[in-house]
């Protein structure tokens, strides 16, 4: 058989194992935009659009933590996951990053403080005439 005769198949562009996985993300940050309710975590007054599009992991994938489990991550606008993402001393002193090296003090401590950051949201709510 002649080289030109040979029928050649493609390189899928995604294996069928990524396929499955990213199915399964998609499962979980749609559960975590309907959880946080579409609404930005984050707040940041000046950049937020307080309509959440991005789904962050608090504890990422380099430092140990699932991109699968909902409690692991937190609806963000665009605007502030690049913040966030860009200015990672600021985000974990805010609790939007948890280092590796974390007991459950620290990612206690984490969600005390991303509770009381509160960011813009609460300036947004006040504005709305809702109690924050």
């Amino acid at each position: 058989m002649k080289r030109n005769e040979l029928k050649r198949t493609g390189l899928r562009p995604v294996s069928k194992k990524r396929l499955a996985l990213r199915g399964k993300r998609d499962k979980v940050r749609d559960q975590v935009l309907k959880r946080d309710q579409n609404a930005c975590q984050a707040g940041i007054l000046g950049l937020c659009t307080y309509h959440a599009t991005d789904v962050h992991e608090i504890l990422t994938r380099g430092r140990g933590g699932s991109i699968y489990d909902p409690d692991n991550c937190i609806s963000l606008c665009r605007s502030c996951h690049t913040y966030i993402t860009d200015n990672p001393k600021w985000a974990e002193e805010n609790g939007f990053i948890i280092p590796s090296w974390a007991g459950f003090a620290e990612i206690v401590a984490a969600a005390r403080a991303r509770a009381e950051y509160g960011g813009g949201i609460k300036q947004w709510q006040e504005d709305d005439g809702e109690e924050a």
